[in-house]
């Protein structure tokens, strides 16, 4: 039996079909949410692929929800600290956001692939057409600062909180903990060929935290375009730099890409 979404009943953008959340929605500046998998097989070998990829990488935790290390907490996590000004999302991408979390917990992930290159490494593949701004992921993982990640050898870190210090800047780093975002593709900065493969986008929004003054940073990633079936899916990993000065770069960081194809 299908029914509208309470929500959004008016506007349908959004209806629940056997307790799972489904777009509606015609306007291409909200976020869209995945359609699930309706092949059984097909799903199993998604979600094979997600959790062997992570076991295979040592990570002791699979996620959906940021954690902190031991000598930081929630708290550190305040977004009227980021040298940018981190915006939340709109009322209703917020909400879809929502919905999208609350799918997970009822098994429905996107319709992607984690799958292994012996030249390139790990890969998200789609496994069907995706709209644009369709929320593939938020980015989780270990909330760390800047100044404890000098000796690691993790190549899936994400600023998470720039305070322009490096003692309260934040990273989040899924080298333990975390979910399939660390194993999408970069481009190449320095290549145009590889930056016209760019098909997915990250945003850093920030929300309301239950019982706090202050909002909290969080990451999503999502199609930047339509998405077809079989494409590898890329972004850029110093989006949001461009403009700055070199002295803003050097303090926010620049992921070298110079290796990318």
């Amino acid at each position: 039996r299908k029914k509208w979404h309470k929500t959004f009943a008016k506007k349908r953008i959004a209806e629940t079909v056997n307790g799972v959340a489904i777009s509606r929605n015609k306007d291409r500046q909200l976020f869209v949410l995945p359609e699930p998998i309706e092949d059984p097989v097909r799903l199993m070998n998604s979600l094979t692929s997600i959790v062997a990829s992570c076991k295979y990488c040592g990570m002791e935790k699979y996620s959906e929800i940021l954690a902190y290390e031991k000598r930081l907490s929630e708290s550190n996590n305040d977004a009227r600290l980021d040298l940018d000004s981190v915006t939340c999302l709109s009322r209703a991408n917020f909400q879809i956001f929502e919905m999208y979390k609350e799918n997970l917990k009822n098994g429905v992930y996107p319709p992607i692939e984690v799958v292994y290159d012996e030249n390139i490494g790990f890969l998200v593949k789609s496994l069907a057409a995706m709209r644009k701004h369709t929320i593939l992921t938020e980015y989780v993982g270990e909330s760390t600062t800047v100044d404890q990640t000098g000796n690691t050898s993790s190549d899936s870190l994400m600023n998470l909180l720039q305070t322009g210090d490096d003692s309260t800047s934040l990273i989040i780093d899924p080298s333990r903990i975390g979910n399939m975002a660390r194993f999408f593709s970069g481009i190449n900065n320095r290549n145009l060929m590889s930056k016209k493969k760019a098909n997915v986008r990250t945003r850093r929004f920030s929300v309301k935290v239950e019982n706090s003054s202050h909002n909290q940073c969080r990451v999503v990633l999502f199609t930047a375009r339509d998405v077809k079936p079989g494409e590898i899916l890329h972004y850029d990993y110093n989006a949001g730099i461009e403009g700055k000065s070199v002295g803003e770069i050097v303090r926010t960081g620049f992921y070298d890409t110079s290796n990318f194809l």
